[in-house]
């Protein structure tokens, strides 16, 4: 039965105009879709990229508002002498160049006013000779993806 199916199939003429038209319409409207997806890829590029640079511009005044508001700021261990030297000024454009440092400048800054308060409280002052990045540091996702790979051998 099964070769009575293929013998009448090979004898059916075929039109090949149909099955050319078929083809060209298949490939066209193959790279259509394509041309539609590369499009809307490209305009949620756009848009995340001036919604990310809105933001950036966002975290940039504030930085330049806490640099203004912290351009006074001493630390007094209550002996009339700073405890820490204070900050100084920092000019707007060095404020924007260094938006990309923003974080480890603020933690730092953040460490090194915890160190000083602490000073201050026992009467001693304190200061920050280096800071060091560890040469092994993983990021979250490292360590994470680490962590749940190993979860079987740790029972």
């Amino acid at each position: 039965m099964f070769d009575k199916s293929i013998s009448a199939l090979m004898a059916m003429d075929l039109d090949w105009g149909l099955v050319g038209s078929t083809v060209v319409t298949g490939l066209v409207v193959v790279f259509l879709i394509l041309a539609v997806l590369v499009f809307f890829l490209w305009g949620f590029g756009k848009i995340f990229k001036a919604i990310n640079s809105a933001g950036e511009k966002r975290e940039r005044k504030k930085l330049i508002e806490r640099n203004d508001s912290l351009k006074s700021f001493k630390l007094d261990n209550g002996t009339g002498q700073p405890a820490a030297p204070a900050v100084t000024e920092v000019p707007d454009t060095a404020a924007e160049e260094e938006l990309e440092d923003e974080d480890d400048d603020e933690i730092i800054a953040v460490i090194a006013a915890a160190i000083a308060a602490y000073g201050a409280a026992e009467g001693k002052q304190y200061r920050i000779t280096r800071v060091q990045r560890p040469k092994s540091a993983r990021s979250g996702w490292s360590a994470a993806g680490i962590a749940e790979n190993m979860r079987g051998f740790m029972n």
